[in-house]
């Protein structure tokens, strides 16, 4: 995913359960796409579970009519859009595991972003998307967008931009800036201290003034705080409600834990209980030394 405007953000992929969440995330998307001039994927995927006995052949056909009514509805779904807001959309119907096909797909259309919901259920099937979330957060070859159905306001106005001690956490600045210049956005860059030795809070703070003045050579406005304790994940949601902030950016720390899952506590926690979309970045997604931004 690159920084520069002419290609920032070009390819939108949208998994789309005709939800509540999938239908919000679809207008954050269309609002990104006629932003950035951007094209949307939408993607619909019937979820199978593995059997190896006759009833497999019965499902396969009972599936196959599933994705016909599905694609005539996401035909009608794109036509309407595109009609309403002259944006570019196609469509796709996959059958299989939800985070896999949506992770597949990304990889196969070289996605610049995804943008789904966290918790929803279709009229064909039901199931908790919080954890397939949280596995494309994981495994997406790019960054994703999660939205939860609180998140009602569509577009960024208010930013929150958390930075812990890691030299990972700074990577997410380019992205956050990026975004904030193409949505007019301020920035709330909150500095998160989970240590008490003076010297690292002096070398911490020194990190955070090359975030602001990065910020600023940028042409944007921003705030910053900091803030102390060890539970980082609600340190960084009650500074983003306490801003009235409408994206929080984070980056995707992988560590083991006790699920299996790659994807660290911090993201996992904020990831499925922030009440505004969080924007989440791989660190191997970008070096820092080596991004541009350039509007």
């Amino acid at each position: 995913m690159s920084t520069h405007q002419d290609d920032f953000i070009k390819k939108i992929l949208i998994p789309y359960d005709f939800s509540e969440t999938a239908d919000l995330s679809l207008e954050h998307a269309v609002f990104m796409a006629k932003l950035m001039k951007a094209e949307i994927t939408l993607l619909h995927i019937v979820e199978t579970v593995s059997f190896t006995s006759a009833i497999s052949h019965a499902l396969s056909g009972f599936e196959k009519k599933i994705e016909t009514a599905t694609n005539e509805k996401l035909d009608q779904l794109a036509h309407d859009l595109h009609m309403k807001a002259g944006i570019t959309l196609s469509i796709r119907t996959e059958v299989g595991r939800i985070y896999k096909k949506i992770c597949q797909v990304a990889k196969e259309i070289d996605a610049d972003i995804i943008v789904m919901g966290t918790h929803g259920s279709s009229g064909y099937q039901k199931f908790t998307v919080g954890t397939n979330t949280s596995r494309v957060v994981q495994e997406a070859p790019c960054p994703v967008i999660s939205v939860q159905t609180h998140a009602k306001g569509i577009g960024f106005k208010k930013i929150v931009l958390p930075i812990d001690e890691s030299n990972e956490s700074r990577q997410k600045v380019p992205f956050a800036v990026a975004i904030a210049r193409f949505y007019g956005a301020h920035i709330h860059v909150v500095g998160l201290i989970n240590f008490s030795n003076a010297d690292l809070i002096r070398k911490f703070k020194i990190k955070i003034e090359q975030v602001e003045e990065y910020i600023v050579q940028q042409d944007l406005s921003y705030d910053t705080r900091f803030l102390e304790g060890n539970d980082l994940s609600g340190m960084t949601m009650k500074a983003a409600e306490e801003a009235d902030a409408d994206l929080l950016v984070i980056m995707t720390e992988q560590e083991p834990s006790i699920t299996g899952f790659l994807l660290g506590t911090y993201a996992t926690k904020v990831v499925n209980n922030s009440r505004i979309p969080v924007l989440s970045v791989h660190p191997a997604e970008v070096d820092p030394d080596k991004i541009t931004v350039t509007f």
